[in-house]
């Protein structure tokens, strides 16, 4: 089993093996530019190219023009309902172009940091499939268990996108096998951005575990651009808290996977991925509330199945030390 260090809540200083890759050279203001400035403009055109592709390959598909795409996302078409499938389009830009940008700045970074770029996204010695598979069905029960309430007390839910009215089974579960595909990929994406590279960059600088957590939240909900407060809290939380899990697991396995559960969730029975502007809205505490409840329960879920692993570990070591006597 891999080692994972003791990282109590009362600590002040953060320990993990995610961050013993870091070396003192790191925390230079040049390095942090050269990063920035490479990273930024050539992940952008890469994620440009590759959006490009994504629009070619939709206008060739369902022959519509690229102005009739963006007005069909957009909620701009004069069009009614939209067919499922065609959620797609949003969908595979989402995936692929934040992964095309993701992997060129990890790239951009491990070349100026001098390191493989593996090491900035776990302590294995490769991805550890089964802490993924536990994050997503972790991620989904809490989240599932969210909107299940969420949509008890609300009396204007809408329907669910997976449940559209007219769609058949082949179109829905279409649209779910798209939305689960691209969702991995701009969930992976997102994961080695902020708690793989990001959260490493930020301890080059200082080991501060509350400033770490909260700047790793912050950034990550900045970069959504999201007008409501509402939302911006919660993935401020979600950022925070999924810091703290990959610190404690040692990667982003795990989170990866519980970010996927939310985002596919989200996307199947509360809202479909689109281009559509979000109108501001009045702050949901209620809301708020629930959604950090599922972070907190999922941050207390990891460390509780740490701390039960950590245990079996040093009783092993001490009946074989026995043993050996």
């Amino acid at each position: 089993m891999d080692k994972v260090d003791d990282l109590r809540p009362a600590h002040v200083r953060a320990n993990s093996e995610l961050l013993d890759h870091v070396r003192p050279e790191e925390r230079s203001v040049r390095r942090l530019i050269t990063i920035l400035l490479l990273g930024i403009p050539l992940g952008g055109l890469a994620a440009l190219l590759t959006g490009v592709a994504c629009i070619l390959a939709a206008s060739g598909l369902t022959g519509r023009s690229f102005d009739q795409l963006m007005a069909l996302s957009t909620g701009k078409a004069a069009s009614g309902a939209r067919g499922l499938l065609s959620y797609g389009f949003e969908l595979s830009i989402a995936g692929l172009a934040s992964i095309a940008f993701a992997l060129v700045l990890l790239l951009v970074a491990a070349k100026v940091q001098r390191r493989p770029a593996w090491t900035f996204l776990t302590t294995a010695p490769r991805l550890r499939a089964g802490l993924f598979l536990g994050g997503f069905v972790a991620g989904a029960v809490l989240v599932g268990g969210a909107v299940a309430i969420e949509q008890l007390w609300s009396s204007q839910s809408p329907t669910p996108p997976i449940l559209t009215p007219g769609a058949d089974w082949g179109e829905r579960a279409g649209y779910a096998a798209l939305a689960a595909g691209f969702l991995f990929l701009a969930a992976l994406a997102e994961e080695v951005l902020f708690r793989g590279w990001f959260v490493q960059q930020v301890a080059a600088w200082t080991r501060n575990l509350a400033l770490m957590l909260a700047v790793n939240g912050l950034v990550f909900s900045f970069v959504h651009f999201d007008p409501n407060l509402s939302g911006f809290i919660v993935r401020s939380v979600m950022g925070a808290g999924w810091a703290w899990i990959a610190l404690r697991t040692g990667g982003i396995e795990f989170t990866t996977g519980a970010h996927l559960a939310n985002n596919l969730l989200v996307s199947l029975f509360v809202v479909p991925v689109s281009f559509r502007p979000q109108p501001s809205a009045e702050l949901d505490v209620a809301g708020v509330a629930v959604e950090a409840g599922v972070i907190i329960l999922l941050v207390l879920v990891v460390e509780a199945w740490v701390r039960v692993r950590s245990n079996g570990t040093e009783g092993e070591a001490v009946r074989e030390a026995r043993v050996t006597q």
